[in-house]
């Protein structure tokens, strides 16, 4: 096999992190999109239990029930879910799970409490707690092209949020509780994979999630009776429920967390974490799309800012660099 020179090596590391970047962000587009249909289902979970509509148990309920249908379906689908088990590797895969699930129970709890503008700009603000964690635990800041996409990017969530607290109470602590649990699950998927099969940790966050919402609905008001069998099958066969739920089952979690858990590790973290705030821009332009929510102008220079702060750095990021003379 031919020994490749720097410049060659420069050039592959340069194209496997532009495929990731694509893979990472068409995630961004599941999740982006998955927000309609996530709310659209929530309300018809609402009605269907004779809920109010700002209860927390409507949207926990999808979460459960699309990361049940997402383990379910990955473990049947791909072997490799199902090869290897060690008791290192069901904890590695459950302190991941016990990551993201506790930061989305948080998330939708905290949105009860806070305005949902709030809430975005405090949960986006994973773009500046993550290059601070890197820095902590490895002693390494990311690079100087990497800090000028957060500020750019952390002053367009700003913009396109509009989020401005009045005060800082619980629903902001909430709201900083689930940036911190994201960021610390970006982190932990990078280590995780280091050691452990992506399909394992893929399948091993799915179950995890799915066990932390239902035993969130539990202690939800009038959460114990929903979830008896004949209620939660009276829920799901709801018209409005289990369309969305199917879709947020296949794209937001199994193509989204299955193209996460593959290709963020090829990626600095700070960087992929840059990509991630696409989530909202996407959101909102299928938002205007499906159900005709337009954005204002203000938000709409916010959404521009986090755009040119991602180009900006993947193209920085994807020229590969020339061996020095």
């Amino acid at each position: 096999m031919p020994v490749l020179s720097p410049p060659d090596k420069s050039a592959r590391q340069a194209n496997v992190e532009r495929t990731a970047a694509l893979a990472l962000a068409l995630a961004t587009v599941f999740w982006g999109c998955g927000f309609t249909w996530a709310k659209m289902g929530g309300s018809a979970v609402y009605r269907a239990a004779g809920m109010s509509e700002n209860a927390a148990f409507g949207p926990i309920f999808l979460l459960a029930w699309r990361f049940t249908l997402g383990a379910i379906v990955w473990l049947a689908l791909f072997p490799a879910a199902r090869r290897g088990w060690t008791w290192r590797g069901v904890g590695r895969c459950s302190g991941v799970g016990i990551l993201v699930g506790g930061a989305l129970i948080v998330q939708h709890l905290g949105l009860d409490r806070t305005p949902e503008a709030v809430s975005a700009f405090l949960t986006s603000l994973t773009i500046l707690f993550v290059p601070l964690l890197v820095t902590l635990i490895t002693g390494k800041p990311p690079r100087g092209v990497l800090w000028l996409g957060v500020i750019l990017a952390t002053l367009g969530v700003w913009l396109m949020t509009g989020a401005t607290p009045a005060g800082f109470g619980l629903g902001e602590i909430l709201g900083l509780l689930c940036a911190l649990g994201f960021s610390l699950y970006i982190l932990s998927v990078n280590a995780a994979v280091a050691v452990e099969s992506p399909w394992r940790v893929t399948a091993g966050q799915f179950v995890i999630v799915a066990i932390m919402c239902f035993a969130a609905c539990a202690f939800l008001p009038r959460g114990v009776a929903s979830l008896r069998p004949a209620a939660m099958f009276h829920i799901l066969r709801q018209r409005e429920v289990w369309p969305n739920l199917l879709l947020l089952a296949v794209f937001p979690t199994l193509g989204a967390f299955g193209l996460l858990t593959h290709f963020q590790p090829r990626l600095d973290p700070t960087r992929a974490a840059l990509i991630y705030l696409l989530e909202p821009l996407i959101a909102a332009a299928y938002a205007a799309v499906a159900v005709h929510h337009l954005l204002g102008k203000r938000a709409i220079a916010g959404a521009a800012l986090i755009l040119v702060a991602n180009v900006l750095v993947e193209w920085i990021c994807s020229r590969p660099k020339e061996s020095a003379r």
